[in-house]
């Protein structure tokens, strides 16, 4: 098989091909390998949407229904109403929304002037939303009700309520973009140009603000094109080709917040270019998925590896026809093996997985097919042609292959840096150009297999959690003394966050009371769903730090 699929990719990667490569350079001097054939920026990216039929939908929300002209024409109204309004090349205008239409049409009208989207965890709580738009430095907030609740204080930043909430104390959507021409402004855009800030938790406990290229994040496109272009070819070769019924259209089940790389890269714009119909979910629900998978034909569903898992052991599975489902997707997190093995045989759409930070704009290994069930464990193989993996120590030197080491990236998908957090950029990228995930794996032939997290993170549902963060929040309690945070695996979320405590003497605080301190200071998903009182200090090992191995043992 590799030998096949490596014969593939260097035709489609050869001169004159669709995915031709060369060699260029950045300020630094750093060589990256980048696309020929490659649009300058976003908006000649969604121009390429207006060449599919428009008398198919390309949206579907609720009752709603949407051919890709209609989304585009509103995304140029967006683009028209935000320059209007004073935004410019290089200001941050915010998002932070449930799942909706209107996060679509101000995500492609910010990026598409040239202005930076910054996509704002929706379970954040007001402090945490407050954070990321002071830190961003955002003109202008595009929300629902829900999170606007708390932000009352913030009088320099203009907020328009999504029309999807019922609230007369803000501006709504469709009235803010209503008066506008339904034709693209004309700016010059550089693929250079700074495009997206997305916020993830790290080691250092607040979020940072993973800012990115037009480049970078078209990169990923191209690459994953690539990806697929080589499997249905290799397919085809080996007369193993499963893919949606000729004349028909393919369609994404968007079942992932569109504030993560998961949901804006995987979902929505990847299905631009290949004309895919994406039917939105405001909240994941497996029963009304499932619904959704009959009615509407849905051929692909990527999303953290516990909703397909959600959608295999749903009662309710065996009333649907999910015939029409090609790929399985997962990301955000391992699937077991067990899982894997399950899928396949359980569906007649195929399980895959991919690995990719926020950092690297989703991009960097994919498996699915036969060789996900080979090799169950695997994240799989890394991306071509502009992706690099390796395996080093913590002196950055390489290490023997099926030796664990820290898992780093290099390609032109890579961030450009954390916003205004250069001492943080410095931490994970060297000189070369080279990121630091936190991740150790090991390579077992091309086949990448990650083992553990160096970053104190835990990921319950596809969601980081900073333990760090975690626990300073929990030491705001003045009856803590001892605070230790980490993840436990589960079976549904992958990992859920635990907490061992030790308290100060005659301290009467129990579990509810703490879930209830914490409810006021963290989003929902990072709170403890376990807690254990200990009634003497806490472990620890030589240095001081807290024993974790024998608290998880003890969990």
């Amino acid at each position: 098989m590799s030998e096949i699929y490596n014969s593939v990719i260097k035709h489609l990667t050869s001169p004159g091909q669709m995915f031709e490569v060369k060699d260029v350079q950045d300020a630094n001097g750093i060589t990256y390998k980048e696309y020929v054939n490659f649009p300058d920026n976003l908006k000649a990216f969604y121009d390429t949407g207006l060449v599919h039929p428009q008398d198919r939908d390309w949206l579907v929300h609720e009752n709603e229904r949407f051919a890709y002209k209609e989304v585009y024409e509103k995304a140029a109204q967006t683009a028209n109403a935000l320059i209007d309004f004073g935004i410019n090349k290089g200001d941050r205008v915010a998002i932070c929304m449930q799942n909706n239409p209107e996060f679509i049409y101000a995500y492609m009208a910010i990026t598409g002037i040239g202005a930076i989207c910054v996509p704002l965890n929706s379970w954040w709580v007001p402090s945490e939303v407050e954070y990321g738009l002071k830190q961003s430095g955002a003109k202008i907030l595009i929300a629902d009700k829900k999170r606007l609740q708390g932000l009352d204080e913030l009088s320099e930043i203009k907020k328009i309520i999504t029309s999807y909430s019922q609230d007369d104390n803000y501006e709504k959507f469709s009235d803010f973009i209503a008066d506008f021409s339904k034709e693209w402004p004309d700016i010059d855009l550089n693929r250079n140009d700074p495009a997206t800030i997305y916020y993830t938790s790290g080691s250092t406990g607040l979020p940072k603000g993973v800012l990115s290229s037009h480049k970078g994040i078209l990169s990923t496109m191209f690459s994953w094109l690539c990806f697929a272009s080589a499997v249905n070819e290799v397919a085809n070769q080996t007369n193993k080709k499963q893919t949606v019924s000729e004349g028909s259209q393919s369609g994404m089940l968007l079942c992932v917040p569109l504030f993560h790389v998961t949901g804006s890269h995987s979902a929505f714009l990847m299905s631009i270019p290949v004309g895919r119909k994406i039917v939105m979910l405001n909240k994941w629900d497996p029963g009304e998925a499932l619904r959704l998978i009959d009615e509407e034909k849905i051929t692909d569903i990527t999303g953290v590896p516990t909703q397909t898992w959600e959608l295999l052991n749903h009662p309710d599975k065996n009333k649907y026809d999910t015939s029409s489902l090609v790929s399985l997707g997962g990301g955000g997190g391992p699937r077991p093996p067990e899982h894997v093995k399950k899928l396949d045989e359980e569906f007649e759409g195929r399980p895959g997985v991919g690995y990719g930070l926020s950092e690297t704009n989703a991009l960097g290994t994919l498996l699915n097919g036969d060789e996900y069930q080979a090799y169950p464990a695997s994240c799989g193989r890394v991306v071509p042609p502009l992706t690099e993996i390796k395996i080093l120590d913590d002196n950055w030197d390489e290490v023997e292959a099926g030796t664990i080491g820290e898992v780093v990236i290099k390609s032109t998908a890579n961030m450009i840096g954390y916003w205004d957090n250069p001492e943080a950029t410095q931490e994970v990228v060297n000189d070369d150009g080279w990121f630091r995930s936190g991740d150790l794996g090991y390579f077992d032939g091309p086949f990448l297999h990650l083992v553990d997290r160096k970053k104190e993170l835990v990921i319950r549902g596809g969601e980081n959690i900073s333990c760090i963060e975690v626990e300073g929040a929990i030491y705001e309690h003045d009856d803590i003394l001892e605070a230790c945070v980490f993840g436990k695996p589960d079976e549904r979320l992958g990992e859920i966050p635990c907490a061992a405590i030790y308290l100060r003497q005659d301290s009467e605080l129990d579990v509810t009371s703490l879930q209830e301190f914490l409810s006021k200071r963290l989003a929902p998903f990072k709170i403890p769903a376990i807690v254990k009182f200990y009634e003497a200090p806490l472990p620890k090992v030589g240095s001081g730090k807290f024993d974790k191995l024998t608290l998880k043992k003890d969990f």
